[in-house]
């Protein structure tokens, strides 16, 4: 790989000046010349033999970073385009003249990380003079290539859609987008769909991205290889590769557009067409909460769950619980305004619980996340539960990642606290808590006050720390002791 990296390093100082956005203000210029090839420096596809065209441009974008933000890798460029079925190379154009043929052997990759089914890329390990690669299904692509990795990819965008805690589906799943994709362009859009104030994105194939481990139990690091992006972020009129959520300043019915042209890359566009329709359901009038013999307060008092909105319709709430060996429990609103009983199985499925059904057997000593859901304002009760309980997660943290959980130890509880820790490694980076290895409940801010969603927390000096987290049943709280 040392061979290989060198020549390419130098390369990549010159892609600075060729850009693709989204906007089409900055398109590769074309060189007018008659002799050689006509477009401007960089590495292009294409077709075993011919030369080059700027619709099939590898230019710099950004990639997952360690910090868990995006930005750019030295070494990694992208593009999207329409690649016609047969045999292709990477090649790169200085002064109009090849200087480098880049191919190697393809294999088909599988991640599962699709929510629609579409967990499927191509995988073409390069090295400069490698043959050939073939391509058997005419399509729009995104193709990334990785110089430190040597590895060319190549995923084919078959669907788009809007996702988020403004859409219909929230952060749930996607919210279709309907489209044709072609040789000369390609556009997806909805109408007249529910938006409500908050955020969103827009992604392909309902995926966020393809990731890249060297060490697939690893963090994503600088080390550990990179992550792509298949979302846009930023703004509707300014979309960027795995950007900041769009937001959605008013409620409304809207057409929204994603267009692709070869030359100009990705636009949006988001019009407000009418009125949203009026939310009757109040999720403030459902303070839901556990309670039972098995959990810390026995049938006297419940311990809180913690409300998100998933989106237009769509209401949870989650928690964790710390049960004992034996005894019940139910999830109640106020004192006993009303409440949820059957079986609940510690499996993660989602299972219908009961209006006043019976007492939920505890599934044994620890600690438990649930989750609670509706989506047709109360009528039903979707509930799950899980054994991953509280773990500390971030580039800080023990395992150094924002992809690895480090389990907490649960400690039980005394006179109504609920009690959670870990001793380990800490460096100065960031860290959060969460529950379920799962982002919808995490906690941050000020250790001595937690709150949902709030900010990672850092330590002003790296060492061995414990870490001990506590919960009352309405707060929760923590101390750092090195």
């Amino acid at each position: 790989m040392k061979n290989f990296l060198n020549p390419l390093i130098l390369m990549f100082g010159i892609f600075a000046l060729v850009t693709f956005s989204s906007c089409g203000d900055d398109e590769p210029i074309i060189d007018t010349g008659v002799d050689g090839i006509n477009v401007s420096n960089g590495l292009y596809l294409a077709l075993d033999g011919e030369d080059p065209s700027s619709t099939a441009a590898l230019v710099a974008e950004n990639v997952g970073a360690p910090d868990f933000g995006d930005a750019p890798r030295d070494g990694f460029t992208a593009g999207y385009m329409w690649l016609e079925a047969g045999n292709y190379n990477v090649v790169e154009i200085i002064e109009k003249e090849v200087t480098a043929t880049i191919g190697g052997a393809l294999t088909v990759e599988d991640d599962e990380a699709s929510d629609c089914g579409n967990t499927s890329y191509m995988r073409v390990e390069t090295a400069t003079g490698g043959p050939a690669f073939n391509i058997a299904t005419s399509g729009l692509y995104k193709v990334s290539h990785d110089a430190m990795r040597a590895e060319l990819i190549v995923h084919q965008i078959t669907s788009a859609g809007l996702i988020g805690a403004a859409t219909p589906n929230g952060w749930a799943a996607d919210t279709p987008m309907t489209g044709a994709i072609a040789s000369d362009g390609a556009s997806f859009s909805i109408s007249d769909v529910v938006l409500r104030a908050g955020q969103m994105k827009l992604r392909f194939n309902c995926r966020w991205d393809i990731k890249r481990l060297i060490d697939p139990n690893g963090g994503l690091d600088a080390s550990n290889g990179y992550e792509s992006f298949t979302n846009f972020g930023g703004a509707i009129s300014d979309l960027k590769p795995g950007g900041a959520n769009i937001d959605v300043t008013e409620d409304g019915l809207y057409t929204v557009t994603l267009d692709w042209d070869p030359r100009d890359g990705w636009s949006a566009t988001q019009t407000r067409t009418g009125d949203a329709p009026d939310l009757t359901f109040d999720p403030n009038d459902f303070a839901w909460g556990i309670i039972g013999d098995a959990t810390a307060n026995s049938w006297d008092a419940h311990r809180d769950m913690l409300y998100k909105s998933g989106g237009d319709g769509i209401h949870n709430w989650y928690g964790v619980v710390t049960l004992v060996e034996t005894g019940a429990f139910k999830l109640r609103v106020g004192e006993w305004v009303t409440d949820l009983g059957g079986a609940l199985m510690p499996d993660g499925m989602p299972t219908t619980l009961d209006v006043g059904g019976a007492n939920i057997a505890s599934p044994g000593a620890g600690d438990y996340y649930i989750t609670l859901n509706t989506s047709d304002d109360g009528a039903t009760w979707t509930a799950t539960m899980t054994e991953f309980g509280w773990s500390i997660i971030g580039m800080g943290g023990p395992a150094a990642s924002w992809e690895i959980d480090t389990d907490m130890v649960a400690e039980g509880f005394v006179d109504g606290v609920s009690t959670y820790t870990y001793t380990g490694a800490f460096t100065t980076d960031e860290w959060k808590f969460r529950a379920g290895h799962n982002w919808d409940l995490n906690l941050g801010g000020s250790a001595s006050a937690l709150i949902l969603d709030g900010g990672n927390i850092s330590l002003g000096m790296a060492g061995t720390y414990t870490v001990t987290m506590t919960f009352d049943g309405s707060n929760y709280a923590a101390t750092i002791t090195q």
